[in-house]
């Protein structure tokens, strides 16, 4: 096989593939074999039809078109392996003139994420975020949360007919779905909608312009501690305690949050003027796929607007990722398997469990190169984050 290739665009690469003539007389000897196995013809038994007959019957050419397509089948993975082209979308192939007796060549146009280079990375500038304080309300709905975390469920009474009250713990089956799940009605939220139907009603959620159906399988009510039970359960002396644990965990995630948002307006800032060209079909491929997840969901027919905020949120997910990557390989911060493998092992000692389990999770849940991105990712954002000039909000 021979295989080149030429560049096209930031995003598209043309591979020529020349298959030699004895693969090809090989394919075409294979496939009369299967089809003298799988066509039955009278006065022949059944994987016994000769060749001849097969073309007298059908003619000599009646197989090229499947020889051409599972030679390339066969060779195009192998032309894009050997020439390091890693396609995002399915390559679009064209076929040459096919003769069983010669060389048989053919052209596939592959879509590719761009190679981009970042200039002007680091002293970006930037608008402070300040951090939303922490209100006594705020804690009260945490302590109410984690009152409803360690409450206990149980059936409502009258529970095959049982109205939905705020509060009320629901079962539902989502159109679609085989799974039971647990959802708890709120005034003010989608669930809210439950509120006043019945066990065994199918009610239609609506929220945005979509729309979730559903069936209530069944009620549950949730009997609550009170706040001296939770905080001796969670290892506080006395309420007082608990509010100022739960304080403090606010203030420290209002600060991790502020960070991150910090950090990602850099990026964007980054982005912004940064020229970067999308592969199209990648990018209509991967809205066909959250459009067909909500559709799997029950949800109706999302409005043009809704469209096109899904594709500009997915391209800009994209440019983040193109941009980090190109920024990691410029400065260097990718990790070496030797970090890697420390910091699993720390991760696996922070989760209390063994470092050797730890990693068969992840590999078994398909996670660990995953993983190991989002490690990477978030070097490269606290390197840009402790260069860039962040200025109090005006």
């Amino acid at each position: 096989m021979r295989a080149t290739k030429e560049i096209k665009g930031p995003t598209q690469v043309l591979v020529r593939v020349e298959i030699p003539a004895e693969a090809v007389s090989r394919k075409i000897d294979e496939l009369f074999r299967r089809a003298s196995r799988e066509i039955q013809l009278p006065g022949f038994r059944p994987g016994r039809v000769p060749r001849a007959v097969l073309e007298a019957r059908f003619g000599r050419d009646f197989l090229n078109e499947d020889a051409q397509a599972e030679l390339i089948e066969e060779y195009l993975p192998q032309a894009l392996e050997q020439l390091q082209i890693h396609p995002v979308s399915p390559p679009q192939t064209k076929p040459g003139e096919f003769d069983p007796h010669k060389d048989f060549a053919f052209e596939a146009e592959v879509e590719v994420l761009p190679e981009i280079t970042v200039q002007h990375y680091t002293n970006i500038e930037i608008a402070d975020v300040p951090v939303e304080a922490v209100q006594e309300s705020d804690i009260d709905a945490v302590v109410e949360r984690l009152r409803i975390d360690h409450a206990t469920l149980l059936p409502k009474v009258g529970d095959k007919s049982a109205v939905v009250e705020a509060g009320d713990i629901v079962e539902l089956k989502i159109s679609g779905e085989d799974e039971i799940r647990e959802w708890q009605a709120s005034p003010g939220e989608l669930t809210g909608q439950l509120i006043g139907r019945r066990v065994g009603e199918t009610v239609l959620l609506q929220a945005e312009g979509q729309q979730l159906r559903v069936r209530i399988e069944g009620v549950k009510i949730l009997e609550k501690p009170d706040l001296e039970e939770l905080a001796k359960t969670l290892g506080h002396a006395d309420v007082a305690a608990l509010r100022a644990k739960v304080r403090q965990e606010l203030e420290e995630s209002r600060a991790r949050q502020r960070e991150r948002t910090l950090k990602l307006k850099i990026l964007d800032t980054i982005i912004a003027q940064t020229p970067i060209e999308l592969p199209l079909r990648f990018i209509e491929r991967l809205v066909a796929q959250e459009l067909e997840r909500w559709h799997r969901q029950g949800m109706s027919e999302p409005t043009a607007e809704a469209v096109r905020r899904l594709r500009e949120a997915i391209e800009q997910r994209v440019k983040r990722e193109l941009v980090l990557d190109a920024i990691k390989r410029q400065e260097g911060l990718a990790l070496s398997d030797a970090d890697f493998e420390r910091l699993l092992e720390a991760e696996a000692q922070r989760r209390e469990m063994n470092p050797i389990k730890f990693r068969a999770l992840l590999e078994r849940e398909g996670r660990l190169q995953s993983f190991r991105s989002e490690v990477e990712d978030e070097r490269v954002l606290q390197f840009l984050y402790e260069r860039a000039k962040i200025h109090p909000q005006g």
